[in-house]
């Protein structure tokens, strides 16, 4: 019997990947400032606009605000609408409703998806001038 995986069942894997990396890190685990896994950088040498996005947000989980910021600064609010994307999703399924029913409508349209596309850019723009 084949089983699809939601996308949800993936981001919160993510989440969970990550947050095991952040304790990790504050446990003495040091992930090194020039690592990364981004093809764009790995085949270039040049950052592209989301580099730093991950320490960013293992940075934010570990409660060290200043090097989250330091690494992307929309690293914090992409770890705040994930996490309340995530509980949100959990009540949902513990309540019997599909996972992201009821979640703020204004996030899952088109438009938000081009406004965070263009912060990311400006962001990009501003760290590479």
């Amino acid at each position: 019997m084949s089983r699809v995986v939601s996308f949800s069942a993936v981001a919160g894997a993510a989440w969970a990947g990550v947050a095991g990396l952040a304790v990790l890190h504050s446990r003495g685990l040091a992930i090194p400032s020039d690592f990364s896994l981004c093809p764009v950088r790995l085949l270039t040498g040049h950052r592209c606009p989301g580099c730093g996005m991950g320490h960013s947000v293992v940075s934010a989980m570990r409660g060290d605000f200043s090097a989250s910021f330091a690494q992307h600064p929309l690293g914090l609010p992409l770890l705040a609408l994930w996490t309340a994307w995530l509980a949100w999703g959990g009540f949902n399924l513990y309540r019997g409703r599909r996972f992201s029913e009821g979640f703020p409508s204004v996030i899952r349209r088109p438009a938000f998806a081009w406004v965070a596309l263009a912060a990311v850019l400006v962001v990009h723009v501003v760290r590479v001038v």
